[in-house]
């Protein structure tokens, strides 16, 4: 993954298109017996915070309403997982097409991108302080500019 500035696209799509198979997982893993309760409630309850229209950030709000979903699901699937053995562990997610490695990866690309998104705002922000300060000053001599004129014709 890149560490600088750039959206980590490639990274994006490989998490893009394994979300069939963690959606697969979350549903064999809320359904498993070898789970304790608590484990399988944290995934029906991840798979709650997904579909609820009331989270920390909507869905409405492009990329960073699914961001906070993605984060929910991916930490209590890794929750899930670390109630089984590990050779039943593997198993589940060898069915699901995954691996542990997937989830870190995933995980790794979801925090990139919230980082992505904190920088670009930022940059974002500065440049709208920037040029609401060329705008305020070419207003502010625009006014005393005319003000001027106005004392002068007294």
């Amino acid at each position: 993954m890149e560490s600088g500035g750039a959206f980590p696209r490639e990274e994006f799509g490989a998490l893009l298109r394994r979300l069939p198979n963690y959606a697969r997982l979350a549903w064999a893993l809320a359904n498993d017996p070898h789970l304790s309760r608590v484990r399988r409630a944290a995934v029906l309850a991840a798979a709650a915070y997904v579909v609820s229209p009331i989270d920390l950030l909507p869905g409405i709000v492009p990329v960073a309403g699914q961001l906070d979903d993605m984060l929910v699901a991916l930490g209590a699937i890794r929750f899930a997982l670390q109630g089984l053995k590990p050779e039943y562990r593997f198993q589940r997610l060898a069915t699901a097409g995954l691996t542990a490695a997937d989830i870190d990866a995933d995980l790794q690309t979801t925090r990139a991108i919230a980082a992505w998104m904190a920088r670009s705002a930022i940059g974002i922000g500065r440049q709208a302080i920037g040029k609401a300060r060329d705008v305020g000053g070419r207003l502010g001599h625009a006014v005393a500019d005319r003000a001027g004129r106005r004392i002068g014709r007294r």
